[in-house]
């Protein structure tokens, strides 16, 4: 749908120039494949790796110890008084707690540090399309990758909001 959408819209743009005379550049890119070579982004890949290998080794020591509190308490349980036992068990509870809350904070951190180490890839792409679009004279820049306007000329191009607005009788 986006697809057909931004054709519609680059035709619509497109017809209207010829209806001026006037000549629109376009341009495009695909900025998954431009990242995708950046050599902050092998950087940044690699740090991501780190901290997913650390999440994992917490975790997995955490598992050894959730073990090794089972193993003793099915081994040993019956030598132990019920007050013996009650508190292993609120000790094994409490593993299993951690370990809980360390699977389920793993994926928002692993979230947070992927956006911490992109974004500023990313701001750098988008400072480079937009001087590089300035320079060629380009109205729109379209990401092939991701099918939106990466980039585009405030003066060249008409904001039709206000006309759309107008239309539909918004006076706000």
């Amino acid at each position: 749908m986006r697809k057909i959408l931004l054709f519609v819209f680059v035709a619509f743009v497109a017809f209207c120039g010829r209806s001026n005379a006037q000549t629109y550049k376009f341009g495009h890119i695909n900025t998954a494949d431009l990242i995708n070579v950046m050599p902050e982004r092998d950087s940044a890949m690699k740090k991501l790796e780190a901290y997913q290998k650390d999440m994992s080794e917490v975790y997995e020591e955490m598992v050894v110890e959730y073990n090794k509190k089972m193993d003793e308490f099915n081994n040993k349980q019956t030598t132990w008084s019920e007050t013996v036992k009650t508190e292993k068990q609120k000790a094994l509870l409490e593993v299993q707690r951690r370990l809980q809350e360390q699977q389920q904070a793993f994926e928002p951190g692993y979230q947070e540090e992927y956006r911490k180490l992109l974004t500023p890839i990313q701001e750098k792409v988008r400072a480079t399309i937009t001087k590089v679009a300035k320079a060629q004279g380009l109205i729109y820049v379209f990401d092939v990758a991701g099918g939106g306007v990466i980039y585009f000329n405030e003066v060249q191009s008409i904001d039709i909001l206000p006309l759309v607005k107008k239309e539909m009788g918004i006076n706000k």
